[in-house]
């Protein structure tokens, strides 16, 4: 005869397991609540600031931002192509604290140095395999790549608005419009463009005769004269205050850029624009005496359509510091001449800019000149973005932008005072122009094209008025023709009396 269990010891038995029921069904439900508010947490980082300031603040906000690429990386799973995401061109990104650019890099574009063979773009394209992926299925996990903003190719074109600015029958048209306005853009990109506009994050002020509307719209060559009468090209040197007093001013170079590169006869800028694919430029890119590169834009597994030559690269401080770019280990920097830029406030001298970088730069500067000491390494000074700056909004009908000019304006304006002839290519679209950020990444989006930080709607207007080159140039190749301020003499033209005085 088996034991019999008490009445009692049985009540307690069964009390012991209505408990643990309910404390499985209670840790599912709180399981299930915290991947909502995450979901929710993440989305409103991304995508709504109001939302988001208004739940959690600002602080929550710019934590969750990076967090938000995480997700989905989580989501497409272990080995699969991550996205890039530069809070410099995103338009879903908008600084909560404007003394604090948030960085958000989420995956690195010098892992794009393989072998033809090896490299993603040129294999069919596979779908992920991570746990959390395989779990959800492929539609709902698209949905929320979706949603958190890890958009893929053309399917990442943000609202419909901004989609009808490319194609044959565009509102871009087949050559870039010099006349082109904000009024133009797409709901969301005008209302990215109108909240970088009123962040004025590096304090920009401006005159009353600076603000007011433009006097004449200036010629091509009146505006080649403006250029290069008002935005002198200057880099750091040892003697300079505040790095005269300090140990490592041996490591900046002795004489400024100018004074030891150049003068070339031709030279090529090579923006990084997914038009560029396909192009087959390669062969005329590389003809040049000169060729100019950008960030992380690699040439390895693209030489067809960008070359294989680089003699300078411009850099700004937010890759140097980025840890996914590996800036004092990968092979993508060491070759050719480095230029980097971080922007300043607006009206600080070096002393202040030097104890507020966006970035940092000079730590970094430091480090890579130590691993490097005989590569050419030039920094920028930060005046020379907002001489530029000051140029575009002199020569445009709206207020810009109040964020320094984009590395390709800058990378432009800088070949000019030392080479005879620049031509900039895929800076204007061609019949190629497409929603694709960079040749060498699958992250898609209007503003990288139209502008969101930079004001590159405006600087691309800049560019087209002072083209001397054809429309025919532009539309096949993307190709606009430039002079080398050497080139020409404003003297018996212009005065500098006929600029504004900024």
């Amino acid at each position: 005869m088996g034991y019999k269990i008490p009445g009692a010891a049985m009540d307690r038995v069964s009390l012991i397991w209505r408990l643990r029921r309910r404390a499985r069904r209670g840790a599912l439900c709180m399981a299930l609540f915290c991947m909502t508010m995450a979901v929710l947490y993440t989305l409103c980082a991304e995508n709504s600031v109001p939302v988001t300031d208004a739940i959690f603040g600002v602080r929550a906000r710019t934590r969750a931002q990076p967090r938000t690429h995480s997700i989905v990386k989580v989501l497409r799973g272990v080995g699969a192509k991550t996205i890039y995401v530069d809070p410099q061109k995103l338009p879903g990104v908008i600084p909560g604290d404007p003394k604090k650019p948030i960085p958000v890099l989420s995956s690195s574009t010098y892992a794009m140095e393989g072998s033809h063979k090896d490299h993603p773009f040129r294999r069919r394209d596979r779908e992920p395999h991570g746990l959390l992926s395989w779990l959800l299925g492929a539609p709902l996990r698209r949905a929320l790549e979706t949603i958190l903003g890890g958009r893929r190719r053309a399917d990442a074109g943000g609202l419909k608005g901004d989609a009808e600015f490319f194609g044959p029958n565009g509102a871009l048209g087949e050559i870039w419009d010099d006349e082109m306005s904000s009024t133009m853009l797409g709901k969301r990109l005008r209302k990215v463009v109108q909240n970088y506009q009123a962040m004025n994050k590096y304090g920009v002020q401006l005159s009353g005769s600076e603000r007011a509307t433009r006097r004449h719209k200036l010629s091509g060559p009146e505006l080649l004269c403006q250029l290069k009468e008002m935005v002198q090209i200057t880099t750091l040197t040892p003697e300079m205050k505040p790095f005269a007093g300090f140990s490592w001013a041996s490591l900046l170079p002795q004489r400024p850029l100018t004074s030891d590169l150049g003068p070339f006869k031709t030279c090529a800028v090579v923006s990084s624009a997914g038009s560029l694919r396909n192009s087959g430029l390669g062969k005329e890119i590389d003809s040049h005496d000169t060729v100019v590169r950008f960030n992380a834009a690699p040439t390895a597994g693209f030489e067809k359509d960008v070359g294989s030559k680089t003699t300078v690269r411009l850099i700004n401080s937010q890759v140097m510091a980025s840890e996914d770019h590996h800036f004092l280990s990968s092979s993508l920097y060491s070759t050719g001449i480095l230029v980097a830029w971080d922007p300043a406030p607006y009206s600080s001298d070096l002393n202040e800019w030097y104890n507020k970088t966006d970035y940092p730069i000079f730590k970094q500067y430091q480090r890579y000149r130590r691993l490097h000491p005989q590569q050419p390494f030039y920094i920028l000074h930060p005046s020379v973005e907002w001489q530029l700056w000051r140029r575009v909004q002199d020569n445009m009908g709206e207020p810009i932008q109040k964020n320094p000019p984009s590395s390709g304006l800058l990378g432009t304006v800088l070949m000019m005072s030392l080479c005879d002839v620049v031509h900039v290519y895929e800076f204007l679209p061609s019949r190629r122009k497409t929603e694709l950020c960079h040749y060498y990444q699958r992250f898609s989006d209007a503003a990288c094209t139209l502008g969101a930080y930079h004001p590159l709607l405006y600087e691309k207007n800049l560019v087209k008025r002072m083209n001397q080159g054809s429309d025919r140039d532009i539309y096949t190749h993307g190709r606009v023709t430039l002079p080398g301020f050497s080139t020409f003499n404003c003297t018996h033209t212009f005065t500098s009396s006929t600029f504004s005085k900024t």
